[in-house]
């Protein structure tokens, strides 16, 4: 059986923009880590001389 507590958060403003801060690097990270990933695997595909791409080399970069 698996239980979850739910905690409703009530962040003051200095809080809250924290939060969004926080959010918006997260969506960063994501969408230039999904970038690369295309970039470097149309580049393999091309020319399959290239090391295939991988996760955990792109989390080296």
């Amino acid at each position: 059986m698996l239980t979850a507590h739910k905690i409703a958060l009530r962040p003051n403003n200095v809080q809250a923009t924290d939060f969004a801060k926080a959010a918006g690097t997260a969506r960063f990270a994501y969408n230039w880590a999904l970038a690369e990933w295309k970039r470097q695997y149309e580049a393999w595909k091309a020319d399959k001389s290239l090391p295939k791409p991988s996760q955990t080399a792109l989390r080296r970069q």
